[in-house]
């Protein structure tokens, strides 16, 4: 969803499934916690990420990766555009990040102690764990935003990731920003 020149997200916010038809983020809690119960002796990895594409206009895909390690994934993404082009590198790396927290947000304490539940008391997981992709790396012009984006999310309490491991921002979303 789109406020102004930012992105925001609600429990209203529509999220395509790569499974299903489109999703509010009630929906999208729902599936992730019918994916975990169907194999609760796995481990988890929950990431977030967006990325976009700059045109005409700048499209923005923001990314919800759920990982059942070795053993598959889910995901769900949104897309929304800004009517302008996004040209300034810091400006829409800004922004992909803040897209990004918004929608971290949303898995607030009780939607991940219900997801974390999903698992099963006396299941042999090993955990459930939660990461924030940046699409920035050490490679490329990003390399000059990597200190102050990772300083942003680490100072918000979440657990950065960059290139190469920053995959859900890196290639889940920016498959996205192109194929929509």
């Amino acid at each position: 969803m789109l406020l102004g020149n930012s992105l925001q997200f609600d429990e209203n916010t529509v999220f395509r499934s790569l499974r299903k038809d489109n999703l509010n983020f009630d929906q999208v809690c729902y599936e992730i916690e019918t994916f975990i119960k169907a194999d609760n002796d796995s481990s988890y990895r929950i990431s977030v990420g967006s990325d976009s594409q700059v045109g005409s206009k700048t499209v923005f895909v923001s990314c919800i990766h759920i990982h059942r390690i070795g053993k598959g994934a889910i995901g769900f993404l949104h897309k929304c555009e800004i009517q302008r082009p996004v040209t300034n590198l810091r400006e829409k790396i800004y922004l992909e990040t803040c897209a990004s927290l918004q929608l971290a947000y949303m898995f607030d304490g009780e939607r991940m102690d219900r997801i974390r539940r999903a698992v099963g008391s006396g299941s042999r997981a090993k955990e459930i764990a939660f990461e924030f992709h940046i699409d920035v790396g050490r490679k490329g012009q990003t390399k000059t935003l990597i200190n102050e984006m990772v300083g942003m999310v680490k100072g918000l309490d979440f657990i950065p990731r960059i290139k190469p491991d920053s995959y859900c921002a890196s290639t889940f979303a920016d498959k996205y920003t192109k194929a929509m």
